[in-house]
């Protein structure tokens, strides 16, 4: 019983999702004529490379193969959020409010967990992926409510991802780097 009144009304930021923040590979480019195509996680075509913080926040976002993410990367970098997580008898309730995302985006939240021999799993927080992604207004805000049958174990992560196709993938993320980027990352308290 303890723990139930210890969860209750918890609440955290997202950050950026940034090699500081978390192992995961980059997931939007900017173009650079010198930089070479690299092959596996964080893969990338040719004449692009992952930003860096001396990047101009004009610079255009590419998806791994170079398609426009039509966006830049200032608006990437300003994207903020913050979920309250309840405990309560019927699951766990996540409310989240986003904030300076790409306007007119389609998102989806998912749980990341670190597996000893897979590496990261990402599983929609509502399981099955269909109550997990939202699409923000004009101005870039947003906001998801749900109640997820998933114990949000201290140390696991809540994870925004952006689909550049505008397409849900519902269990899926999609494919990194490619119609699937993670923005923003928050771990459970």
């Amino acid at each position: 019983m303890l723990a139930l009144a210890l969860l209750a009304a918890v609440t955290a930021t997202f950050q950026p999702v940034t090699p500081a923040t978390t192992a995961q590979p980059p997931q939007v480019f900017v173009r650079d004529a010198s930089a070479q195509a690299l092959t596996g996680d964080g893969g990338h075509d040719y004449g692009l490379r992952p930003p860096t913080d001396n990047d101009s926040d004009a610079a255009p976002l590419y998806n791994a193969h170079g398609d426009s993410l039509k966006a830049v990367l200032g608006v990437w970098r300003t994207g903020a959020g913050t979920a309250t997580i309840d405990q309560t008898p019927q699951g766990v309730r996540v409310r989240t409010a986003f904030h300076h995302l790409l306007p007119n985006g389609r998102y989806s939240l998912f749980l990341r967990q670190l597996a000893v021999r897979t590496g990261a799993v990402f599983t929609p927080l509502d399981v099955v992926g269909t109550q997990n992604s939202f699409s923000t207004d004009a101005q870039g805000e947003g906001s998801l409510a749900l109640l997820s049958p998933l114990q949000l174990a201290t140390g696991t992560q809540l994870v925004l991802i952006y689909h550049s196709d505008n397409a849900d993938h519902q269990s899926s993320v999609g494919n990194f780097g490619v119609t699937s980027h993670s923005q923003l990352i928050m771990r459970v308290p």
